[in-house]
């Protein structure tokens, strides 16, 4: 049987498949589509991409501030 589930909370997904009447041992295929894409910053950070930061936490100081010329 297919049941298509759709603009479910992540969170309430278990309760929405009981809800139909598929028990916990029934074998099932999910495909995971999030609606609200992340912003490509949080994407990084949340990848990694900016781990090498905390490493080094000083690297950019108060220094490396420059004024912009006007």
């Amino acid at each position: 049987m297919r049941y298509i589930l759709d603009n479910i909370e992540a969170g309430k997904l278990t309760e929405e498949v009981r809800r139909r009447g598929l028990s916990d041992h029934q074998k099932v295929r999910a495909v995971v589509e999030t609606l609200n894409d992340l912003p490509l910053a949080r994407m990084a950070e949340q990848g990694g991409a900016f781990d090498f930061l905390t490493d080094d936490p000083d690297l950019y100081g108060e220094t490396d501030i420059r004024s912009r010329n006007v």
